[in-house]
């Protein structure tokens, strides 16, 4: 599995891209063995009421199926980050039946 993670607007330190890969590779581990390729991109868009918001856009290759495309918004990186990923396990679990990989 390729992870490529992607942070527009914002200046990240090396130990924090590093504990984000960590929580996305936890959150997908039981689908490693059908996933090709992971890609993350965190963006800022603006808001008239509550300022800015991040939010998280994940493609998702798996091989013999179409991409996955999942978009979530958040407060900051790392709650965009676990939204995406939850709807990510929720979309792979109903649409392409990888319930029997759950432990």
């Amino acid at each position: 599995m390729k992870l490529k993670l992607t942070i527009k607007n914002k200046l990240v330190q090396s130990g924090i891209k590093a504990s984000l890969s960590k929580l996305v590779k936890n959150k997908i581990a039981k689908y490693a063995l059908h996933v090709r390729k992971v890609d993350i991109h965190v963006d800022d868009v603006p808001s008239t009421l509550h300022g800015t918001f991040k939010e998280c856009k994940i493609n998702m290759l798996l091989p013999g199926l179409p991409t996955v495309v999942v978009k979530a918004r958040g407060k900051n990186i790392l709650h965009a980050i676990q939204r995406a990923l939850k709807s990510l396990q929720h979309v792979l679990v109903q649409k392409y039946q990888f319930s029997q990989l759950r432990p």
